[in-house]
């Protein structure tokens, strides 16, 4: 069998460990394995389906699932759940992410919110207070700029460009009272909201608060080259289970804080979801060995505890229950950030629609273009709006 997912190298060892007790458990049965970073992990698995090659075992994420269900890539799962497939003691809200039109199609192996994940040491260094659950979009502006300002760490910005990061514009739009789509699969923002957008961002790199366009590309690709990693920046834009991958990359203490809020008293915009998705290939040759190989990534006690909290807090109770005892700080820490979101977090979302992924793509893009001069942002979110109208017509 093949299995790919995508992730920074924390995320591959732990996957390979989880794996090789598998094949001791399962001898003859071996899994060979494709990792990616999440830029180059989803043009490999769009190949490959076309191709009708797909791996047999794939980390999904709910940006792509309704596109790649709709399609006929993944199987329908349901005829398995109670026997190859235990997911008795899931959250029926959670599990039912991982269904399209009714059909269980992919399995959360975790659960998170998105964070913004910060240097504590660096924001102490240059003597500004990091931001918090408090910190409204106004007064991040500022002290990330006061911190590009202050700090002795040559080439390091108070914190990454986060304009062209899907999740943290639906975070934005949220607490605007909108969304990023209806329940019909149409768009619930305008041109306005995202040239508003695109402004406040422009204001940012204006102000010093983010790199400008140049070196925010020298980002792109993967949480192992990012600019936090690379230590460029102070702030990276994540989601809760990261949390375990920017650690890696620096000694000083990472902390999780919400993304900043319209208002102080404004809504958070959050809401607590799958981390991403296990799910199997419809082309499988052996598709109950695949669904076999899933449900012990999500229930095998030794491969669980092998993969610990890094994908996301388990969707098991079961799990979740087990690993509790042996949780380390950093899965202490993420477990109380879920637990500590309160009333910042809300209901989960409309679905996402079949065409989404195309949409992720063509935002980047126009927010690239204005990163880098080429549109301004009205012409960008005009454009991309026009692009975006047109992918979910198509689809």
């Amino acid at each position: 069998m093949r299995m790919a997912w995508w992730g920074g190298q924390s995320r591959a060892e732990r996957t390979l460990q989880a794996l090789a007790i598998y094949a001791q458990q399962h001898p003859g049965h071996t899994v060979d394995t494709e990792y990616l970073g999440w830029d180059d992990y989803w043009p490999r698995i769009a190949t490959q389906s076309a191709g009708g090659n797909a791996p047999d075992v794939l980390q999904m994420d709910i940006e792509y699932l309704a596109e790649y269900a709709s399609r006929g890539v993944l199987l329908d799962l349901d005829s398995y759940v109670g026997s190859a497939l235990s997911v008795g003691d899931f959250d029926p809200a959670v599990l039912d992410n991982g269904k399209v039109g009714g059909k269980l199609y992919a399995v959360a192996n975790g659960v998170n919110a998105v964070a913004i994940a910060y240097n504590s040491v660096a924001y102490e260094e240059a003597g500004v207070a990091p931001p918090d659950a408090s910190t409204t979009w106004e007064q991040f502006a500022q002290l990330t700029a006061e911190f590009s300002r202050k700090t002795k760490r040559q080439g390091m910005f108070g914190t990454a460009d986060g304009s062209a990061a899907q999740p943290v514009l639906e975070t934005w739009l949220r607490q605007r009272g909108k969304e990023l789509y209806t329940p019909q699969g149409k768009l619930a923002y305008d041109a306005g909201d995202i040239t508003e957008w695109f402004q406040m961002w422009a204001d940012m790199r204006a102000a010093g608060s983010i790199p400008p366009g140049d070196i925010e590309a020298l980002g792109q690709g993967s949480i192992d080259n990012s600019l936090f990693a690379q230590s460029r920046a102070a702030v990276a834009w994540a989601n809760s289970n990261e949390y375990v991958a920017y650690q890696s990359f620096t000694p000083d203490p990472v902390r999780l804080s919400p993304y900043p809020r319209v208002g102080a008293d404004g809504k958070g915009g959050l809401y607590v979801k799958p981390s991403q998705f296990f799910a199997v290939s419809a082309r499988s040759r052996n598709p109950e060995a695949a669904v076999v190989l899933l449900n012990f990534l999500l229930t095998d006690p030794a491969a669980t505890t092998a993969l610990g909290s890094e994908r996301g807090i388990p969707a098991s109770a079961a799990v979740r229950q087990r690993l509790s005892p042996s949780m380390d700080e950093a899965d202490k820490l993420m477990s109380d950030y879920i637990s500590g979101l309160g009333e910042l977090a809300g209901a989960l979302p409309p679905p996402q629609p079949p065409g989404n992924g195309e949409i992720t793509d063509a935002f980047s893009s126009a927010s690239q273009e204005v990163s880098f001069g080429a549109k301004s942002p009205a012409d960008a979110a005009a454009d991309y709006i026009a692009r975006a109208e047109a992918v979910l017509t198509r689809a």
